[in-house]
């Protein structure tokens, strides 16, 4: 049994009012003493420590636990370890957290007010045709949500994204094996993008604006950019990003010397031009700065008394999961501080309820496995293309699986990874992550279903026919 697992300080009110209209979302209402925002390491770092100090925090961690760092590939700065993925290490910190008490809620946070004490947080989650918000009150915050990737904001961006452009190599680099790729920024993001990338495509080009790179780290660099299969554009900004409607095949670069502008032809084009902090939500209650970030008064104390920020949405200049990890750990010992003042409630211990080991999902990997699972099965196959270190895939996961128990025996579920597979990418034109792919017993394509939207529509074809011995693939149709 997890140590202090779900021990939650003040009153906890799970009332949960379900309104007669059918489509009307179901609302919950809890009271926590610390509610942390974001799922990245400050975040879970945080968590780690007023779980130890006897306080279980709920962790609102959006779509994706884990935060930039799972972006990584290969992470050899983190003390103790000389090389770990990103995801591997995020998931030691996620244990640890969930193991001294930490309550983790895959959420969206879709409101705050810091203007009164309890403070109110909102969030939704959105599962299948199923809305739930959830009201949370707060003695105290800590927000840890992050920064989003910054867009060239040039024709033809926007037409081809998720179709050839990206802002994650590590997620979606894996679907350009042998093929030709661009990496567009200058600084230490965009020379770790390149350097994952060489490792996959058969050319790598890197669009620098400046005349040399903004690295820190300086060995590291050379050791990149002397790779025999990447080349440097100096002087140069892309202008336009082309393509066939289907996807991406030139990008228009122009040098900033002389103005000339010259046509590159690759596969795929991987952003790496900075970020924006994700601090929209607090602009009425927190004080920014002229960028977004938010400001600090006393270590990790915003201008709101009881209310902590960490990592990259208030740190403009080092943007490091080891510092994310210390503005944690700060802001969680200011937050037990601060929590003194209030006198806990004691509340019933909740027991989890064991989770069933059973996965009936099949990992193929070439067209005669599929073939084989087509010959086996009574009905038709979805097949999930999916890559070990991109965010979306990982926290569709568990919905995946979920599906595949509930409805196992009606209709097969097998998992592709495109890192690894042989031939069904392009036997399916698979250019973004996740997606999914569902034929018939003869293994014609019914459907083909990316982005959120499309799957969740998949989710209620299912439940459409939860009470049915066998699922007839047409109803995906």
């Amino acid at each position: 049994m997890l140590k202090k697992y779900f021990i939650r300080w003040g009153l906890v009110l799970s009332a949960i009012f379900t309104c007669p209209a059918a489509s009307a979302p179901t609302v919950i209402e809890e009271e926590y003493p610390v509610v942390i925002l974001g799922g990245g390491i400050g975040a879970l770092t945080s968590a780690i420590y007023l779980s130890r100090a006897g306080l279980a925090p709920v962790v609102i961690t959006g779509p994706t636990v884990g935060g930039a760092i799972t972006q990584s590939h290969s992470v050899q700065n983190w003390p103790g370890e000389l090389d770990i993925s990103g995801v591997a290490l995020t998931e030691h910190v996620k244990y640890q957290a969930v193991h001294n008490g930490a309550i983790l809620l895959n959420e969206t946070v879709t409101y705050v007010d810091f203007s009164k004490r309890p403070f109110i947080i909102t969030t939704k989650q959105l599962s299948g045709s199923n809305e739930t918000i959830r009201k949370i009150k707060a003695q105290t915050c800590i927000v840890a949500m992050g920064a989003t990737p910054n867009l060239l904001k040039v024709p033809g961006e926007s037409k081809y994204w998720s179709r050839g452009m990206y802002s994650c190599a590590v997620c979606d680099g894996g679907l350009y094996k042998d093929k030709v790729v661009a990496v567009v920024g200058g600084g230490d993001s965009a020379l770790t993008e390149a350097h994952y990338l060489s490792n996959i495509a058969r050319k790598v080009y890197v669009v620098v604006r400046g005349d040399q790179f903004r690295s820190v780290e300086k060995e590291r660099m050379q050791s990149i950019l002397s790779r025999p299969n990447v080349e440097v554009l100096y002087n140069s900004e892309v202008k336009e990003v082309q393509g066939n409607e289907k996807e991406v095949t030139h990008i228009s670069i122009q040098d900033n010397k002389n103005q000339n502008k010259q046509q590159l032809a690759v596969n795929a084009v991987f952003l790496a031009i900075g970020s924006t902090p994700n601090s929209a939500l607090f602009k009425k209650d927190l004080e920014l700065d002229s960028k977004g970030y938010v400001v600090l008064k006393k270590y990790q104390e915003t201008s709101v008394e009881g209310v902590y920020a960490v990592g990259d949405i208030a740190d403009p200049e080092f943007k490091q999961a080891i510092t994310a990890a210390g503005d944690g750990s700060k802001a969680a010992l200011q937050a037990q501080q601060y929590l003194t003042q209030y006198q806990p409630k004691p509340v019933t211990k909740k027991t989890s309820t064991p989770v069933s080991k059973a996965k009936p999902v099949i990992e193929i990997g070439t067209r005669e496995e599929l073939a084989k699972l087509l010959r086996e099965t009574d009905g038709g196959v979805i097949l999930d293309f999916y890559g070990d270190y991109c965010g979306p895939c990982r926290m569709f996961g568990p919905q995946y699986e979920s599906w595949a128990k509930e409805f196992q025996g009606k209709i097969a579920f097998a998992k592709v990874n495109v890192e690894k597979e042989n031939g069904l990418c392009e036997a399916y034109q698979i250019r973004v992550i996740p997606t999914l792919v569902i034929l018939d017993k003869e293994g014609k394509v019914v459907r083909k279903s990316s982005g959120s939207m499309e799957i969740a529509e998949v989710g209620k074809r299912l439940d459409s026919a939860k009470d049915s011995v066998h699922i007839d693939p047409a109803i995906f149709k």
